[in-house]
């Protein structure tokens, strides 16, 4: 087992990692027009300073607290995984919401930001949730409304049109 102060710089460290990826999309944002780079440079930006300021607190903590070992979920873990799990259970759940996470970047590299990222909140309540149509179709309409109200009528962000409709000739935005 890894001592508990060794543990904390680790932990450290790997939050550090994210401000320097954070960091690096902000440098990256900067070659780009105003209008593209304004949303990644504002989370780029907190997001490093949050990761600084986490990891720094993490670092200074250290191995003051004692060690404590979390029975359930009203311990004090991070992350709680239930011990009632059948064997593989975990990893497949694991594998499910990785396939999430490839579907809505396959999603939106095929059909584009406006189209696949309501599609994805749709096809995740009513799939992967299970949830009712009025439910799936309600919150997918929220997530429509703000996309178009915010990002796109407020900031006027540049979406990603999508592979699918670039070699088909369409322009849809």
């Amino acid at each position: 087992m890894v001592p508990r102060i060794r543990e904390h710089y680790i932990e450290s460290l790997v939050v550090l990692g994210l401000a320097v990826m954070f960091a690096l999309g902000v440098v990256t944002a900067r070659e780009w027009p105003l209008k593209t780079s304004l949303f990644p440079t504002i989370i780029g930006v907190a997001g490093c300073i949050i990761a600084v300021v986490l990891s720094l607190w993490i670092g200074v903590r250290g191995g003051a607290e004692k060690e404590e070992v979390s029975e359930g979920p009203s311990g004090a873990a991070d992350i709680f995984l239930d011990v009632n799990l059948r064997s593989g259970e975990a990893l497949k759940r694991t594998f499910i919401i990785c396939g999430w996470l490839v579907g809505i970047v396959a999603g939106t590299w095929l059909l584009g930001q406006l189209i696949a990222m309501p599609l994805f909140v749709f096809l995740y309540l009513k799939v992967g949730s299970r949830e009712g149509w009025l439910v799936s179709l309600g919150l997918t309409a929220c997530v429509i409304a703000f996309l178009y109200g915010v990002f796109d009528q407020v900031i006027h962000a540049s979406w990603y049109e999508g592979e699918l409709f670039r070699f088909l000739g369409i322009e849809l935005f």
